[in-house]
């Protein structure tokens, strides 16, 4: 079963960009850190993509789905197996560090 992600959780874009969520859900908390939900997104720092000779890096992640069954103030929370899409690039960017305790569907 897949871990409910927390503002605490980081990432990493298909480039080697850092991801961290820029807000989380605060009416509900995880080990102490805001909750993220479908509406959160990740920041991309670092993204050292090209295109050609100019940069053209990923600058956030957002989510298109999230938890079929949990949901906080009515939005699905995300899970760590939940697939972003960056911005502009299109990449993705894979979950590397999230909480253990708390998991969804």
């Amino acid at each position: 079963m897949p871990n409910v992600l927390s503002q605490a959780a980081a990432g990493l874009c298909t480039h080697g960009g850092t991801a961290q969520p820029i807000a989380g859900n605060p009416r509900v908390k995880l080990g102490g850190q805001p909750v993220l939900t479908i509406e959160s997104r990740f920041a991309v720092d670092k993204c050292p993509n090209t295109v050609g000779t100019s940069p053209f890096p990923c600058v956030f992640a957002q989510f298109a789905t999230g938890a079929a069954r949990v949901r906080v103030m009515g939005k699905p929370v995300l899970l760590d197996t939940s697939a972003p899409t960056n911005t502009p690039t299109g990449a993705s960017t894979k979950i590397t560090r999230t909480q253990t305790r708390v998991k969804g569907m």
